[in-house]
This record gives structure tokens, sequence and C-alpha cells, in this order.
């Protein structure tokens, strides 16, 4: 049996492709991302990621308890939203890394291709945190610990694995400016 072929992140897709893509998934998250901002308000000074990084049932109560019932029917609204963000951040952040990969050479090229799926697992584990922060807002009286130290260890990685693919892209544009 045959195994795949990886594309050739070098030429595919052609950089007019990328660049729409690029502009689709980037003007996407940008939209969704106000709304995002928009819909949360009631949520302040606290937002949907100070739950996603609670970690413990203590954190999650007080903010429970401060957001009341109002509150946690939004989070869970957030949380919704939310799914609809995924893929377009996902998008976004992998047409900025082979769009820096593409701009750099030698191994911090191939850095950048390898990184191509960091924002598609970010993507996943932000799925896992969605899910499991859902069954925390099913019971709000009572927070569940298991579910809630999940959606902080998954949060944790999601931020990490996109801080990093920020940082790739920046690093490259720096190098790049300098030269």
């Amino acid at each position: 049996m045959k195994s795949p072929r990886m594309p050739d992140w070098r030429v595919w897709p052609s950089p007019a492709r990328l660049r729409l893509a690029l502009l689709i998934a980037f003007t996407a998250s940008l939209v969704i991302f106000a709304t995002l901002q928009i819909h949360d308000r009631a949520l302040s000074p606290d937002t949907i990621v100070s739950l996603e990084l609670a970690f413990t049932p203590e954190r999650a109560d007080t903010l429970l308890k401060a957001w009341g019932p109002g509150g946690v029917a939004l989070a869970r609204e957030s949380l919704w939203i939310d799914f609809a963000f995924m893929p377009a951040y996902a998008f976004a952040f992998a047409g900025l890394v082979l769009s820096a990969a593409r701009a750099a050479t030698g191994g911090r090229q191939q850095l950048g291709f390898r990184l191509l799926a960091a924002p598609f697992a970010a993507w996943a584990y932000d799925l896992t945190e969605n899910l499991s922060l859902l069954r925390v807002l099913a019971n709000p009286a009572t927070p569940a610990a298991a579910p809630l130290l999940l959606a902080g260890i998954v949060a944790s990685l999601k931020f990490a694995l996109l801080l990093t693919c920020l940082g790739y892209g920046l690093a490259v544009l720096v190098s790049r400016r300098r030269t």
C-alpha cells in the first residue's frame, strides 16, 4: 500500500489561494471574535477565559455565583458561538504560519511546515475544553472537578500552541526585516 504524500507546502496552495484563504479566515476570526466580545460584556470583569482557566471547583464556583443564572446562560451561549470561532482561527493561524514559512529558509522554513499542525491541534484542544465547560455549566451549583481540570489543561495547551504560531510568524517577520 502506498503511503499518502504530504503536499509541497512551498507551492501548495498557490500564493493567490493562500492569500484568499487567509483573508477569509482572518475576516471570519475577527467578526466572530468581535461578536464574542460584545456578547460576553455582561460577564465582565471576568470573561469566559476566566472559566477556561479556573482549574478548580472553588474558582469556578466564585465565577459562576458572580455571574448568576443569567451569566451562566450567557457563558453557555458563548461556548456555542466559540464552536464557529475554532475553524476560523485555526485556518487563520495556519495561513499565518504557512505564509511565514514560505518567507523563511532552511531550518526555519522546515520548522514552520512542521508547525502547520499546531493550529488544528489547538482547535481539538478547544473542542475538548468547550465540551468540558458545557458539562460544568449543565450543573453550575456544583462545578465538577475533573472537567474543570481538563478544561484548564487543554485551554493552556491551546493558548501555548497559538502563541507559538504567532511567535513564529513574528520571528520570521523580524528576521526578514533585518536582512
